[in-house]
This record gives C-alpha cells, structure tokens and sequence, in this order.
C-alpha cells in the first residue's frame, strides 16, 4: 500500500490497526491517535482489557498498517463459506462462516487458529478493504438470491397508496423475465382466493431474517408494522408498554398503535445482504 505524502490520520481519529504474523494480517485491533510522528509513523493508543479492568496500551506503528474504522451499517444475514471478521477479545479476528444455527447464531472458523466458535450475529462482520480510500467487499462475498418456486419473498409496489409497504409471498414461476408471485395476505377480486400477479424482479426481497427482540422495543427504533395486509416503516414514538408501543409513520405524520407481535425491527435489503443501521 503506498502511503500518501499528508498523513491522512490526526490526534483523535479512530482508526484500525493490522495485527501481523509473517507479514499477513490475522486481526484488526481499533485504536485511536495519539500522535503523528515524523516519517509516516503514528502513536496510537489501545483500550486493553486485563484482570484490574480496562487499561491504555501504546504502541508507535506505520500508517500502512492503520485504516479507518468500517462503516457502522451491519449485516444481519451471513452465509456459509462467507468472509468475516468475529469481535474476540480486543479486536476483529479474520475468519469463515461454517455453519448457520437459528436466532442469528453462526460458527466462525478462525483463519489464524482455524479454531471454530458459535458467536451471535453482533460479533460478526463482513470482510471489507480499504482500497484507494474506498470501502470495497470482498468479491466471493457478494451474495446472489435465486428467486425460484416456492422462496418466500416480499414484495412492493409504485401504485399509489401502496408505496413504501412490504407484501409477503411465495414464487409460482417464472415468466417472461418476470415472477409469478401468490400473495399471503392480498385476496383476488373474489375476495377469498390469494391475489396472483407477474411481478419485475426490482420489486421483490427474500423475507427478512427473525431478529428476537428479547427486551421489547425501545424508544426510536425504527419498525416495521403490520398493517392494511402489509409491512410499513415508521419509529417507535412512545413505549406504553413492553407489548404495546405507538409507532410514527413519517410520509402521512400519523401515528398508531401496535401490540408487539406487529411489528418488527426494521432492516434494508442492500447489495444482497440484510442491513440494519448500527444504533451509533
């Protein structure tokens, strides 16, 4: 990596440091500057955890072996044979997913130990690099969703009253570089059969992973709610209990409310991958 000629990072930027062994990188270690040095060197500061609690650690390192902290968006659905780094004592360890357990649960093969733990989806993240100043996935992680018969999906719709609602289904077939898709909830003109309908694959999601909300919803969390036979987005605006909340639905300024089995921590569907917002 060729080091630019004005040091990119200042005191206070949080950053992440290359944990080496015969010149690979097996973890990313976060570490805020403490000082820039003379010929491209930094003086950065670690928060160690030790018996007696959290202490600082310095060490002086070369800014080819530093990078900017990954961005905050994090990935709620992980596949077997992805690329990941797992959260493990003081920093991010290089690893594979192995296996995929319920509740967001997966098994981590370490690349450095090859050691294989279960480790909860907030431990996890998708191997990224820093290249050029850019944030770019790593090409074997780009997940491609096959729509076939019977995968359960989600779809929206640019017809006026529907937009920014979620419908669930199931692919009939496939026609005409279209999906038949059979609705859950929406009825035919009869009012009794599952409405049918071809549907550009622009419109269509995989249905969103279960995400346990153990401890119920919190104030501003953003939602999805259940509601007119589909899934709309909108912010928790008031906790009147832990099973009942008042959810804001920001293009109508309307609020209603919700039993907790209606709703459901909101995610995006981006770049193959289930996103969520980190709470920072």
């Amino acid at each position: 990596m060729e080091i630019p000629k004005t040091m990119p990072y200042t005191k206070g930027t949080q950053i992440e440091v290359a944990k080496l062994e015969d010149d690979s990188i097996i973890a990313w270690l976060p570490a805020v500057v403490a000082k820039t040095i003379w010929k491209n060197n930094l003086l950065v500061e670690y928060t160690v955890s030790n018996r007696d609690g959290i202490a600082l650690s310095e060490e002086i390192v070369n800014a080819k072996h530093v990078r900017p902290c990954p961005p905050h968006a994090s990935t709620i659905s992980f596949h077997i044979t992805d690329e990941v780094e797992a959260f493990q004592g003081d920093g991010w360890w290089l690893g594979v997913i192995t296996e995929v357990h319920p509740e967001l649960r997966y098994t981590f093969k370490s690349a450095h130990s090859g050691e294989e733990v279960q480790l909860d989806q907030k431990l996890l993240r998708l191997q990224y690099d820093w290249v050029d100043g850019q944030w770019k996935q790593a090409s074997q992680n780009v997940s491609k969703v096959k729509f076939t018969r019977g995968v359960k999906v989600e779809v929206s719709s640019d017809d006026e009253g529907f937009r920014g609602a979620w419908f669930e289904g199931t692919i009939i077939k496939s026609v005409d570089g279209k999906f038949v898709v059979e609705y859950a909830t929406l009825k035919d003109e009869d009012e009794i059969s599952p409405l049918t309908e071809p549907v550009e694959a622009r419109h269509i999601r995989p249905s969103p992973p279960h995400i346990p909300v153990m401890n119920g919803f919190k104030l501003l969390d953003e939602v999805d709610a259940f509601c007119n036979d589909g899934w709309w987005v909108g912010v928790i605006s008031k906790v009147i209990s832990n099973q009942r909340y008042t959810v804001y639905f920001r293009p109508w300024k309307e609020e209603m409310e919700f039993e907790h089995e209606q709703l459901r921590l909101h995610c995006d569907w981006m770049g193959g991958r289930w996103m969520r917002a980190s709470p920072k």
